[in-house]
């Protein structure tokens, strides 16, 4: 094992020990758990299903660290159940195949390229609202950006811009729907009344259903919030909005 990826495994470890509650974006469902190494033969039987080999971080990171298990998003899918789930680029893309990686929220996923000038890169799969970019030149920049920040006590760069997604949308309507209960002119629902309607959302109030381009996810399932609208529901704590207003999604089907 090389000396960086033993550090990866430590450094795991450490946030681990820092978050005993799995707090963390994404943290309750991985709970910082590796999943077990892969042996060479392992890893050729899923290159083998996938019709490509693995990117070489990748492959790596599986032999010495762990298959999947604690990272980005809500964990990495163990690799050898995502090899099911490979997806095809569109049009004009600079790899053709990618093997899907780990839920982001909101039924996006981050993936790696399999062929293409953009073999190895990590890219966000957000078809459902137009967005489809690379977002790491490998897995292990990718992986280790996701310790740093957690480290540090800064969020996970979002990826989606904020407002894009449904929960946005869904929020804007309840809060024009409550200020004309209360015959208040739209955009002026502030101080006690915006508690006060923000505080009537109880838990499992909201539902987000897949927006999905990949075979994850049912059209009909709940899933979690990504970053950018967990980021919202967070500003929004302080006027009363409960950070459990979300319903819980169900899990990416590679783990069902």
């Amino acid at each position: 094992m090389s000396e960086l990826l033993a550090t990866l495994r430590e450094a795991v470890a450490a946030l681990a020990a820092a978050d005993p509650a799995c707090r963390r974006f994404g943290a309750a469902q991985h709970r910082y758990a590796l999943a077990p190494v892969l042996g060479d033969d392992a890893i050729a039987a899923i290159e083998r299903q996938i019709g490509a080999a693995l990117p070489d971080e990748l492959a790596a990171f599986a032999r010495a660290v762990g298959a999947g298990g604690a990272g980005p998003g809500y964990g990495v899918v163990p690799i050898d159940r995502a090899a099911a789930y490979v997806v095809t680029a569109p049009a004009g893309a600079p790899w053709q195949r990618g093997l899907p990686l780990a839920h982001l929220g909101c039924g996006y996923a981050a993936l790696v390229a399999l062929d293409g000038d953009a073999r190895g890169e990590i890219w966000i799969d957000a078809r459902a609202i137009g967005v489809l970019a690379p977002i790491a030149p490998g897995f292990t920049a990718y992986y280790c950006d996701w310790i740093d920040r957690l480290a540090h006590g800064r969020w996970p760069e979002p990826i989606v811009p904020p407002g894009r997604c449904a929960l946005a949308g869904a929020l804007s309507g309840y809060l024009a729907h409550a200020e004309a209960t209360r015959g208040l002119a739209e955009g002026t629902l502030a101080g006690p009344a915006l508690r006060e309607a923000l505080g009537e959302l109880g838990p499992g109030a909201i539902e987000l259903a897949a927006e999905s381009s990949i075979v994850w996810f049912d059209e009909t399932d709940r899933v979690d919030p990504c970053l950018a609208c967990a980021r919202l529901l967070d500003n929004l704590a302080a006027d009363g909005l409960g950070r459990d207003v979300v319903a819980p999604g169900v899990p990416p089907r590679p783990l069902r």
